[in-house]
C-alpha cells in the first residue's frame, strides 16, 4: 500500500504571507497542531506547528534569557529567537526544513519517517507540490481495516510445526537451538529457554500469527542461566 492510498487530500494550509494570528485561528478551528505552508504555485515551502507558536510575546510566553545566556549566546541565534517570538507573518516564524514523503512511498517508509523524526503527521508531495498529508492516526485506521496476522493455511499439525520453526529460525532475536515446538490438534507446546521475558512474549506473538493455532501451552523459561539446547 502506498501513501497516496491513505493520505488525506483535503488539507488545511496557510500561505507564507498569512498572519500568525490567522494561522493560529485555522489551527484552532481545524483542531490540528500544525499546517503546511504552501506558496501560490502549490509548492510546499514550510510547516507551521504549535511549537513554532509556543513562545510568543503576545501571550507572555516569550523566552527570557539570563544575563549569562545573553553574554554567551550567538547573536544570530538570539536574532532568530526574537523573530520567532515577534514575527507577524507565517514565513517569519515557520519551520523551513520540511520533512515529507512522496505519494508513491510505501507505508513502511511513512511509518519510519513519522517515528524517526517524532512527527505527528507528514506532508505528501508530488514534484515538490503538496498533494496530501498522513498522520499517525491514518496508519492506525488502516490497521483497523485489514486482517491482522499471517494468513497461513496449514493442512496438518506437522506442516504447522514446520512453518513455525522456519519462522523462528528467521528471527535475529531468537536462538532456535534452545527451543522445541510440538503441535497436536492445533495445540502448540513451546518448550525451552529464552534470555528474557521480552523474547518470550515476542515468541508467543510469532506463534499466534499462524492460522490453525488453537492455543499455546507455554512451558518456556525466561532468563535461565543453564541453557541446554532443545530439539529443532
Amino acid at each position: 500500500m502506498e501513501a497516496k492510498e491513505i493520505m488525506t487530500r483535503d488539507v488545511a494550509t496557510v500561505t507564507p504571507e498569512a498572519s500568525v494570528r490567522e494561522a493560529a485561528g485555522i489551527m484552532t478551528e481545524k483542531r490540528v497542531s500544525g499546517v503546511p505552508v504552501v506558496a501560490a504555485n502549490g509548492r510546499l515551502v514550510g510547516v507551521l506547528t504549535a511549537s513554532d507558536l509556543l513562545h510568543r510575546v503576545e501571550t507572555g510566553t516569550e523566552k527570557k534569557q539570563s544575563w549569562f545566556a545573553k553574554f554567551v549566546s550567538n547573536p544570530d541565534q538570539m536574532a532568530r529567537q526574537y523573530t520567532k517570538s515577534h514575527g507577524l507573518k507565517v514565513h517569519e516564524v515557520m519551520s523551513r526544513h520540511v520533512i515529507s514523503v512522496r505519494e508513491d512511498a510505501g507505508l513502511s517508509e511513512v511509518a519510519d519517517v513519522l517515528d524517526t523524526n517524532k512527527l505527528k503527521r507528514v506532508p505528501v508531495v508530488r514534484g515538490g507540490s503538496l498533494v496530501g498529508i498522513i498522520s499517525r492516526g491514518d496508519l492506525v485506521r488502516v490497521l483497523s481495516q485489514v486482517s491482522v496476522g499471517t494468513p497461513v493455511v496449514n493442512s496438518d499439525d506437522a506442516t504447522l510445526q514446520r512453518n513455525i520453526m522456519e519462522q523462528i529460525r528467521k528471527q535475529p532475536w531468537l536462538d532456535s537451538a534452545y527451543l522445541n515446538i510440538s503441535v497436536k490438534d492445533g495445540i502448540v507446546e513451546a518448550w525451552g529457554t529464552v534470555p528474557s521475558v521480552d523474547q518470550r512474549n515476542a515468541l508467543r506473538v510469532l506463534i499466534e500469527e499462524f492460522a490453525g493455532v488453537a492455543r499455546i501451552e507455554d512451558h518456556l523459561k525466561a532468563g535461565g542461566q543453564n541453557m541446554t539446547a532443545g530439539w529443532v
